[in-house]
């Protein structure tokens, strides 16, 4: 007992000095992830089972009390239960609870308790060693937070916002967006195509939303950042029904602020530093919501629904189009009217057939669309155009709108025995998503417009007094005619209990299918226009280094242009398969160990269906201990290890795999067409593509290096947690998560080149080196087609010097700190403090320094010189961050709640030339270079704090019961904080005039005003 006490209390003082923090309530994982577990202890002897009743669909179950007087209850629907302890037929004791989704609730039936389980939710489950925060409904509806799940990940520790230019995610624990598991009821709704994000539903049927940050079981994979796991409301014996109604006025927003380029001191920038780069303060945006909900009893006790439905309707105005544009187009297009609408719904049956047998249907629906108009805008006097010059319509259109998808799920749950439980489950999603343009057939490539842009003020063709022009209202690149991406998935676990060890195991197979993925550039073609400041000097172009003025034309000015053709269409497929076993042995009645083992399978295919890359055998181990110090639930010391690993999504075939274009070339020219399309064309190089990509068909077996690792991490946690009293837990937490090894694409043909020589192969007939998947870092074998006939292959076996790459590097270390009140005495807060380090040379399979989308092939390691200097503070590395959040009720009628962040700012880089590249391997000024000095990752200090307060207040009258008011107030300071940046140092030889320049703040302050109505029958 000393031992134990004096281990306990150093433990204590190791992570409790100065403890200022939040309760991350580690959760126990359910035999599903979506029901609950109740479990406890009694004294020997003294009991024989324990009846549990739903009290709110009249479901009951039994559990029988061992010869050492434990007890559990697995795979509950969530609520509100009794616990009747019994001895025999004579009931002893009874005590209520609230169940929760995914982790264990205890029932404590002494006559004095430490924590009255009746009184309020335990927040000490002793029976996890995971990590996380879990939310209820009500919770979530006393806190200013967003509808969405993403201001709900914020909410936990050890989480981050993903770069503000990805259309969904966040950072878990220092991990890329696109490296975490999105669950509703148990099934998967995580983006297939990128994994960047996930479908949701109406925020108001979220009955309980986990965040789990590490340490989880075996039964969760795919995922090394986190995982998002989402339980729906149910109907009850008691039919109930409601009305939400809220608006996010314009006349209530702040102003966004301006945004202006930043002065580089650069002679060639004298025109543009410090002036205004786009006008956001004249932006507009009224947002509005509609939702409704009713529930209740089919069947008395049997069958229940709840069905909800939620409109969310935000009007937009805009400047579309920045100073930098041809004057003409933001004649044209410099203003948009955009009228955005999302909606929602859930349907969710449960059956009870029996006590025992329980089906439940749940129907999910999310859709976005964006209606666009374009307008006329004057940078001078600030006048909007009458004449509709575009109109555009966007359906489930990343970076457009929100992602969704319609859901069905069908799930059974069975006990069989008090001792076996079994569930099933099968589900499917499909997503649609569509762009269409009023009167312009943008799938018609023969009669489509150009894209015209300029890189500077001073690129464009104006200056040489030629008329400027553009005709193409549309920027970047387009859907493919008829995306679509579909999810089916199929799930079994089963549960025994014997003796002291609850032995669990399961199995899912889930089949991905994205249909007309990729993009296409919109018009066909992009012409981008520059001017360099030295005509007569090289300067690194697509393909090779050339001076501008050797073209002629207005080259000898130093004006030049660059033809960029981008098509990426195709279909994609994935095929995602997982084992586990797991056994939670009590060892003894205060020890808890949990050993789990999982192996995942996945084989992704390209257009033509044929399988370019496939993992076998991904086996990780998972160990995890929690230890109930005092015997009480007052306090336990847990720990976990465990491997984790990551598939790859269907979008690594859209160029990994199948036919794609993308290729650039320089010209000088002497005019410019009715379109603004340059004329009297010179070549200054050949159309280049770095990556090989001329729309040729890839061979499947050469686009991925063979028996390649996984991308997998390991990780260990240790901490604690303390109920000091009624009124305050407290505890910490350490965490160290390393990438073992990664998998993402290699682009560079000079390894291949010198081992033909070396073994003097002749290549005549090779139609050269693409890209393929590999494992940077590591020796790798390829297959290669020298002979040029698509039959005959030669493995290349290059050791991981000959490739020029350091091993793949991702550490995260953090230490949480934590202290909570319960609610108790009308207040209920939590405080947490993380102190973190995401230190390497890959963010993971995303690439935040400059957005990049294609997850998993990204450019970070395509050629060595990409990865010099390469190593240090990650983007998503935020040093410090101090999160709070609780709320008040003043009286039974007024309650104030509040939400703060504090967080230490991303760190700056400086992305410039390579000063020695190969210019057939150049991809500009991307490089850990910053004016020809090596610029090491995160050297180049950190964006400013990110101070955000949020607060709201309610008032639910006594005399009309049901009714609420509220106001929410975002960002209450007002502090419009920088987000992202422009990292890019050059354009050409010369400094980048939108170097340093903001891309995105957060958002101004903004006041929701809301009212609903909720009746009981």
């Amino acid at each position: 007992m000393l031992k134990k006490t004096l281990v306990a209390r150093a433990l204590t003082l190791a992570f409790g000095v100065g403890v200022v923090s939040f309760a991350y309530t580690p959760d126990v994982m359910a035999q599903s992830n979506a029901t609950a577990t109740i479990y406890g202890v009694v004294k020997a002897g003294s009991a024989t089972s324990v009846v549990l009743r739903n009290l709110e669909t009249g479901l009951t179950r039994t559990a029988n009390v061992d010869a050492t007087g434990r007890f559990q209850a697995t795979a509950l629907p969530a609520g509100k239960y009794s616990a009747d302890l019994m001895n025999g037929t004579a009931k002893v004791r009874s005590v209520q609870l609230d169940a929760l989704a995914g982790q264990g609730t205890e029932a404590v039936f002494a006559e004095v308790q430490s924590v009255e389980v009746s009184a309020r939710r335990t927040r000490i489950d002793v029976s996890s060693s995971t990590n996380g925060a879990t939310f209820t409904a009500k919770e979530l509806a006393k806190l200013p937070v967003a509808t969405n799940v993403d201001a709900i990940i914020q909410l936990a520790p050890n989480t981050t916002r993903a770069d503000s230019r990805y259309a969904g995610g966040a950072s878990f624990g220092g991990g890329g967006a696109s490296e975490n598991a999105y669950y509703v009821n148990g099934f998967p709704v995580t983006n297939p195509l990128t994994q960047l994000g996930a479908s949701e539903l109406p925020f108001g049927a979220i009955g309980q939303a986990q965040v789990l940050t590490g340490g989880f079981g075996a039964e969760f994979g795919r995922s090394i950042g986190g995982v998002v796991n989402i339980t729906t409301k149910s109907g009850t014996n008691n039919w109930e029904a409601g009305v939400s109604t809220s608006i996010t006025p314009n006349a209530l927003r702040s102003k966004p602020l301006d945004i202006y380029y930043e002065k580089t001191g650069a002679a060639v920038n004298s025109g543009t530093d410090g002036i205004l780069y786009i006008r956001r303060e004249d932006n507009t945006s009224t947002e509005k919501t509609l939702g409704a909900y009713v529930g209740g009893p089919i069947i008395q006790d049997k069958l229940f629904m709840f069905v909800a439905a939620e409109q969310i309707k935000t009007d937009r105005g805009l400047v579309t189009r920045t100073t930098a544009a041809d004057p003409a187009a933001t004649g044209k297009w410099g203003w948009g009217d955009m009228a955005d609408t999302t909606q929602r719904y859930l349907a969710k049956f449960d059956w009870n057939l029996t006590d025992d047998h329980r089906l439940e249907l749940t129907l999910l629906g999310d859709e976005s669309k964006s209606d666009q108009k374009l307008y006329g805008y004057d940078y001078k006097t600030r006048a909007i155009g009458s004449t509709l010059n575009s109109s555009e319509h966007y359906t489930n259109v990343p970076n457009v709108t929100p992602g969704g998808a319609n859901v069905q799920i069908f799930k059974y749950t069975g006990n069989i025995t008090n001792d076996l439980t079994v569930t099933a489950m099968y589900g499917q999603s499909k997503a649609k998503h569509a762009n269409t343009f009023d009167g312009y057939d943008v799938y018609d490539l023969k009669n489509t417009v150009p894209q015209i842009q300029y890189a500077s003020p001073s690129a464009s063709p104006c200056n040489l007094g030629l008329a400027c022009t553009n005709n193409q209202a549309l920027d970047g690149t387009i859907l493919a005619k008829g995306a679509e991406d579909t999810v089916k998935s199929f799930r079994f676990d089963v549960e025994y209990k014997l003796g002291q060890h609850t032995l669990r195991a399961g199995l899912d197979d889930n089949k991905l299918s994205s249909t007309n993925a990729g993009d296409i550039t919109a018009g066909g073609t992009l012409w981008r226009y520059f001017k360099t400041s030295t005509p007569n000097t090289p300067i690194s172009l697509p393909g090779k280094k050339v001076a501008v003025a050797s073209g002629g034309g207005f080259g000898v000015n130093g004006y030049y242009v660059r033809q960029q053709i981008f098509n990426t269409a195709t279909n994609a497929y994935s095929d995602q398969s997982a084992q586990y076993i797991e056994d939670r042995y009590q060892i003894t009645k205060d020890l808890l160990i949990t050993a789990g083992l999982r192996n995942e399978q996945f084989n992704n295919k390209n257009g033509d269906n044929q399988t370019f890359l496939e993992m076998k055998n991904q086996i990780a181990p998972r160990l995890a201990a929690a230890w109930d110090v005092n015997g009480d639930a007052s306090m336990k010391v847990f720990g976990s290890l465990g491997r984790y690993h990551l598939q790859i999504p269907t979008h690594l075939a859209v160029r990994g795999a199948s036919r794609s274009t993308y290729t650039r070339q320089a010209f000088t020219y002497t005019g410019v067409d009715k379109n603004g399309a340059p004329t009297g064309l010179t070549p200054l190089t050949d159309a280049f593509s770095s990556n090989n990509e001329y729309g040729q068909a890839k061979d499947v077996n050469v686009v991925s290096a063979l028996n390649m690792k996984p991308t997998y991490q390991d990780e260990i946690t240790l901490g604690f947690e303390r109920a000091y009293s009624p009124s305050l837990n407290f505890g910490a937490k350490a965490t160290y998560r390393i990438l073992r090894a990664t998998i993402d694409d290699l682009c560079d043909q000079r390894p291949f080149d010198a081992w033909a020589t070396r073994n003097k192969v002749n290549t005549d007939n090779w139609g050269g080196f693409g890209c393929a998947s590999f494992n940077p870092g590591e020796d790798n074998d390829f297959m290669v087609d020298f002979s040029g006939t698509g039959k005959n292959y030669t493995k290349v076996h290059l050791r991981a010097d000959e490739l020029g790459f350091e091993k793949a590097a991702r550490t995260y270390t953090a230490l949480d700190l934590f202290v909570e009140h319960p609610y108790r005495n009308g207040w209920y807060g939590k405080v947490a403090y993380t102190w973190s380090r995401s230190k390497g040379n890959t963010e993971g399979q995303t690439k935040s320094d400059n957005a990049q989308t294609d997850v998993a092939a990204t450019s970070t390691w395509d050629t060595p010189e990409l990865m010099q200097y390469a190593n240090g503070l990650l983007p998503n590395d935020r040093t410090h961050s101090l999160k709070a959040y609780g709320f008040y009720d003043l009286t039974p009628e007024w309650t104030v709640g509040a939400n703060f962040l504090a967080a230490s700012g991303r760190p700056k880089n400086c992305f410039g030339n390579h000063p020695t590249i190969d210019p057939n391997y150049d991809y500009g000024s991307v490089y850990f270079y910053c004016n020809g000095k090596p610029a090491p990752r995160g050297t180049n200090g950190n964006l400013p704090w990110d101070i955000r307060l949020d607060m709201n207040l309610a008032y639910k009258p006594q005399q009309i019961k049901g009714l609420a008011f509220k106001v929410d107030v975002f960002n209450f300071l007002n502090k419009q904080t920088i987000q992202t940046i422009e990292e890019t140092y050059n354009s050409g030889n010369d400094v980048n005039p939108t170097y340093g320049r903001v891309i995105s703040y957060t958002a101004p302050r903004s006041v929701k005003l809301s009212v609903e109505y909720n009746h009981k029958f």
